[in-house]
């Protein structure tokens, strides 16, 4: 195989390598707990309550290890285990969930007694509780987009409901405008009588003026009467 076809075979197993990557969802670590740096495992999630993901955890570890996790100074933990994964070996589990801007982790750790299982000393069994813990990862994302699902649903709800009121206030402003023009077009019809009367009363005025002039001439002039 020449040079030329080998790099872009090369760059084939690279996308692959970095696309198996990013779709690890669980990562084992080293990290320091209440017995000190042990090994573990890690799972991340963006913009997750942290109240979210402990409660999941806590169901999924109660279903799947049959675990009543208990909480002490900021470790959940649950001792004398037994999982078929483990064989006959009882096991312990600790964990704990940090907060760290938008992200928010959780991390699992299993003391097997006489190590905390990582894949160096339990290739096998390792594999089988980060499986577990990769089911235990989605539950968490379902549980997180549900929550965020909801809280659509209640502003679309909210939405709808101030939409109803909107298009109610448009009626009712229509009904307002179209009794307010009828109003002003009686208002205005009301003002045009109004200046008619003004006009024919400025005339009746004259003629009783002039009535009034006569009337005081007859008056004043009752002894000159022929």
């Amino acid at each position: 195989m020449n040079k030329k076809s080998l790099f872009p075979l090369l760059l084939c197993f690279a996308a692959a390598f970095q696309l198996n990557a990013q779709f690890e969802v669980v990562r084992e670590m080293d990290r320091m707990m209440s017995f000190g740096s042990r090994p573990g495992f890690r799972l991340e999630f963006v913009n997750t309550d942290p109240a979210v993901v402990e409660s999941v955890w806590k169901d999924f570890a109660k279903q799947n290890f049959n675990a009543k996790l208990k909480k002490s100074k900021g470790e959940w933990a649950a001792t004398k285990l037994k999982a078929a994964f483990m064989g006959d070996e009882s096991f312990a589990l600790y964990s704990t969930i940090e907060k760290d801007g938008e992200r928010t982790s959780l991390n699992v750790w299993v003391d097997a007694g006489a190590y905390f299982l990582n894949r160096r000393d339990a290739r096998i069994r390792t594999d089988e509780m980060m499986r577990s813990l990769r089911q235990c990862y989605f539950d968490i994302r379902r549980a997180a987009i549900g929550k965020e699902l909801k809280a659509q649903e209640a502003q679309m709800k909210e939405l709808e409901n101030r939409q109803k009121k909107l298009t109610k206030d448009n009626e009712e402003h229509r009904r307002n405008i179209e009794s307010w023009e009828s109003k002003i077009q009686k208002a205005r019809q009301d003002i045009l009588n109004n200046e008619q009367s003004q006009e024919t009363n400025l005339i009746e005025q004259e003629n009783q003026r002039r009535l009034l002039e006569e009337t005081r001439r007859r008056l004043e002039n009752v002894e000159n009467e022929g």
